[in-house]
């Protein structure tokens, strides 16, 4: 059992027994000073004083110097109050007296040592609680610096993903226009040649009237070749983009998706800001040629629509169809490759999209760009 005090400031276990027993001495000896002094001359004054020492010293100095007290306050009764008086004789006739005192001043003492202990429990659990408190706390702190960590890991390694899509968009696009440039500047230049000459070869009377007709053959041929080149080129790089801007080189791409999958696609626009970035009108052509080429692969739709509208500051972009739609659930866990490009081209521009469809009621994508804003 602990003796420890009830106060907040806790000293040395020597210093507190000292007190203690000093209490347990000082209650009794101040009911036996009060006997002394005429102030209760009778047991029945007296006794129930010893007794309220009894359970004062207990609960505050502890149960050590409370049985002392219990011993002490047995004595004074003894010595003081039972007759004859100032003499430690006891008869048989005192002796229930005295044996009903001890038990009172026992349960007096085990009253308050309950009490005191019910405290001291209160206390060590309140002191435990403290404890795991402090110590749940540094563990929260511990696990809060350590997911915070790896917060600013898990954002770096973002940044240098999305960087490094960016880069890669951006070498694509590279890569496509030095394609397209060497498609237009120098493989469709020697095609003409090659259709000059081939012509040549027509118009020469020596030419044999038996070849002629392979030379128009070969010659329609070439013409044909050199078309696909220039279908080829403006496909990887529009040319268009750069020198006369998003609007007349949507239209164009438009007229050339529908003549190609046979598809009727209503273009409308509203007048756009005078200089779009390379970066927004690009993304825009993009998008438009990618959710064509998905409607003319999968939609089975009858026809389609493309809007562009200055709105709220930036660019509204909407592509849709009455084809056979789609659950949008699916690009959460099967996004084909030309969804993530147009995601990611949005993402470098701070664009957004939201594609609104369901199965057999058509699909509508619908996408915002801010005007003003170019890549990171």
């Amino acid at each position: 059992m602990s003796d420890q005090p009830a106060g907040p400031d806790r000293p040395g276990p020597w210093r507190f027994t000292l007190v203690g027993y000093s209490v347990a001495m000082l209650s009794v000896g101040i009911i036996v000073l009060i006997k002394e002094t005429g102030l209760a001359e009778r047991a029945v004054d007296a006794i129930p004083l010893l007794l309220a020492a009894i359970g004062v010293t207990t609960w505050f100095a502890g149960i050590n110097p409370g049985l002392v007290a219990v011993a002490l306050a047995t004595l004074a009764v003894d010595y003081y109050f039972i007759e004859p008086v100032h003499s430690w004789t006891v008869t048989p006739d005192d002796l229930p007296s005295l044996v009903l005192f001890v038990m009172s001043a026992l349960f007096f003492f085990w009253v308050s040592a309950a009490r005191r202990l019910s405290e001291q429990a209160l206390r060590d659990a309140r002191d435990g609680m403290e404890a795991t408190v402090v110590e749940r706390t540094a563990d929260l702190a511990r696990a809060n610096e350590q997911l915070r960590e790896e917060i600013i890991e898990r954002k770096q390694t973002e940044q240098i993903l999305e960087q490094l899509a960016g880069r890669l968009i951006t070498a694509q696009e590279d890569e496509r226009s030095r394609i397209g440039r060497e498609l237009h500047d120098h493989v469709s230049q020697r095609l003409g040649i090659l259709a000059i000459k081939i012509d040549q070869l027509r118009l020469n009377p020596s030419t044999a009237a038996t070849i002629a007709p392979a030379l128009d053959e070969l010659r329609q041929q070439t013409s044909e070749i050199t078309d696909d080149i220039h279908g080829l080129s403006h496909q990887l790089h529009s040319s268009m983009l750069d020198h006369l801007g998003v609007v007349p080189a949507l239209q164009r791409l438009i007229k050339e998706c529908s003549e190609r999958y046979s598809i009727p696609i209503a273009f409308t626009h509203i007048p756009l800001p005078s200089r779009l970035s390379s970066d927004v009108s690009l993304c825009l052509f993009r998008i438009v040629e990618e959710t064509l080429s998905n409607i003319a692969k999968h939609s089975k739709a009858p026809s389609a629509r493309v809007d562009v509208t200055p709105v709220d500051g930036g660019i509204r972009l909407t592509v849709a169809d009455e084809g056979v739609g789609f659950d949008p659930k699916i690009l959460e866990t099967r996004a084909g490759l030309g969804f993530v490009s147009m995601r990611e081209r949005l993402r470098l521009v701070h664009g957004t999209i939201r594609i609104r469809a369901a199965p057999a009621h058509g699909t509508e994508i619908d996408v915002w760009v801010p005007a003003a804003r170019r890549a990171s």
